[in-house]
């Protein structure tokens, strides 16, 4: 008897392994983001399944699947995912389908069903828009009532029932005291992805919002990117989608977004900041006012930034470059790189599992309380090495700077 799937088990427990001693020793994240690539093994199965299939096919031996064994590698490669990972990762799956992430990566039929014109009363100064499978653009224009800018796209069906489902598929908008609840209401149908129960079209959304109406904007998104620049904010822009990326440009306000499974991208913003993902790499621009960023599982890139800085991931290098007040950064796997061109608040940063870069600036009121590999502690500030320590002051040693990492320690001046 000839059993498919053994070469198949030996690649995934390969490639797991391969993953998780990159991750040590390189600072990558690859084991986590195999949960991202599960699919490859169904594909690899069925390769290793025709070929054995070719080769055996007129054999009088018969060709089985070596279920036991794909069981047990799939069971260990679980396994060593979840224990090598955050138990927050499980999180990024919130709010996941099957047919959502299907609609997300193929447009399928394109209806537009055109601009809806929405009263903005002065009374308002809220506005909430909830959407369960698709995206929001939202920008500023030279308008007298809020826009929003309807496309859907339905997929696995026939022109004229996709037309049908788009029709009936609308735009709910009401007013509740001074909140303005906008919902897109998706159509319910089957289609050839009914094996994972039923579909609902992707219903993508343009908000135009006046220019002059400031507002406090709460988005509640699911299996849909998040784009926002240039909005008139009130007070505090709240956003969040299980399932896509999130873009924000040219935002004044208390911003405070998340996102379980995608990208996060900020340029010039103004205001207390805070990021979250639990699969997704983040990058922060040009940023004025606190920030706060949290993500189980990618780098972090925070660069021209200003006030104090609060970074946390599980599983990936951080990058910061900036003025900061204070600064408290926390990895369990990656490297990390900090300047600053003043000292204005204590530090306090730690990575498990990677090298530690710091440049500070030479005249300051600091003190240096730093450990690191025996051996791999560089300086060229006026500070005493000894072993796997560092310490020193410069100035009056008015902030405490705390450094460790179980690797190599750097601490250079700048003027």
């Amino acid at each position: 008897m000839h059993k498919a799937g053994r070469y198949t088990a030996a690649i995934l427990l390969l490639c797991v392994g391969g993953a998780v001693i990159a991750d040590k020793t390189m600072g990558t994240h690859l084991t986590a983001m195999l949960a991202d690539w599960w699919p490859l093994l169904f594909v690899l199965l069925g390769i290793e399944y025709i070929l054995f299939n070719i080769k055996f096919g007129n054999s009088d031996r018969q060709l089985k699947l070596d279920i036991g064994g794909i069981i047990f590698a799939v069971v260990i490669a679980a396994i060593v995912i979840i224990s090598t990972q955050s138990g927050e990762l499980l999180k990024k799956f919130n709010g996941w389908t099957v047919n959502g992430t299907i609609d997300m990566m193929t447009d399928g039929k394109n209806f537009d069903k055109g601009v809806t014109a929405i009263e903005l009363p002065a009374s308002v100064d809220n506005v909430r828009l909830d959407n369960e499978n698709g995206s929001a653009v939202l920008k500023s224009g030279p308008v007298d009532q809020l826009q929003v800018d309807v496309k859907v796209y339905v997929n696995g069906i026939d022109e004229d029932v996709a037309q049908t489902i788009a029709n009936e598929s609308k735009l709910e908008h009401s007013v509740s005291g001074n909140t303005l609840n906008i919902r897109a209401v998706a159509k319910e149908y089957e289609g050839i992805g009914a094996l994972f129960g039923n579909r609902k079209p992707r219903m993508d959304l343009v908000v135009t919002v006046p220019a002059q109406h400031k507002v406090n904007l709460d988005l509640q998104l699911r299996n849909g990117k998040i784009d926002a620049s240039g909005l008139p904010i009130k007070q505090r822009f709240v956003g969040h989608t299980t399932n896509g990326e999130i873009r924000l440009e040219d935002l004044q306000g208390e911003l405070n977004l998340e996102t379980t499974n995608g990208k996060v991208q900020t340029h010039r913003t103004v205001g207390p900041l805070t990021l979250k993902s639990t699969n997704g790499h983040m990058e922060v621009t040009d940023h004025q006012g606190d920030t706060t960023l949290k993500s189980t599982n990618g780098k972090l890139r925070i660069d021209n930034v200003t006030g104090a800085l609060q970074a946390e991931t599980n599983n990936g290098a951080v990058t910061a470059h900036g003025a900061f007040k204070g600064v408290k950064i926390q990895t369990t796997n990656g490297a990390v790189e900090v300047s600053s061109t003043v000292i204005d608040g204590d530090w306090d940063i730690e990575t498990s599992n990677g090298k530690l870069e710091v440049k500070l600036p030479q005249k300051g009121d600091y003190r240096i309380d730093g450990e690191g590999n025996e051996g791999g502690i560089k300086t060229d500030l006026p500070l005493s090495i000894q072993e796997d320590s560092v310490k020193g002051t410069v100035g009056s040693g008015k902030y405490t700077i705390k450094l460790h990492t179980n690797d190599r320690l750097t601490i250079q001046g700048s003027n």
